[in-house]
Parts: C-alpha cells; sequence; structure tokens
C-alpha cells in the first residue's frame, strides 16, 4: 500500500513548526526525494485543534522518498585548493 502525504508550502510548513497534532504529538514537516515538504496522512487524520483544520483540506499524493543530502565531491589527489 502506497504511502500517502500532503505537500507543504514553506510558508504552510513554517506555521506548522512547534505545533501540536494532538496533545503530546508535533507535527513534523520532513523533506521529500524532491525537496518537498510535507507532512504525513496520520498527522493529518490526527489533527485536532480547529487552528489546524486548513491540514485536512490538503490534496494527497504518494510519498516520493525521503530526502538525501548531496554528497561532497572527492577531491582529486594532486589537486590544491586555494
Amino acid at each position: 500500500m502506497e504511502e500517502l502525504v500532503a505537500i507543504l508550502t514553506i510558508n504552510q510548513k513554517d506555521s506548522l513548526i512547534g505545533q501540536l497534532v494532538c496533545p503530546d504529538v508535533y507535527f513534523n514537516p520532513t523533506l521529500d526525494v524532491n525537496e518537498n515538504w510535507f507532512i504525513s496522512q496520520q498527522e493529518i487524520n490526527n489533527s485536532i485543534y480547529s487552528e489546524h483544520d486548513w491540514v485536512k483540506d490538503l490534496t494527497l499524493s504518494v510519498y516520493a522518498g525521503p530526502y538525501v543530502p548531496p554528497q561532497p565531491q572527492p577531491v582529486p589527489s594532486g589537486t590544491t585548493i586555494s
């Protein structure tokens, strides 16, 4: 079964950081492989506070996979860095 998530804008992501989904559970906006911020369907379904009801109107899409930060490229031996 495919995992569904809701893609967020930067402003939406910023507004959810530090906010409660329900008692003792916080929203956790996360980057996906395409560098899009998202929250899980579980966070949306468990959201009980009226100030976050807008998350229930977000469009769900299939989770693309985790963000993988770019790896630094090794410097070829014999190369000097100025």
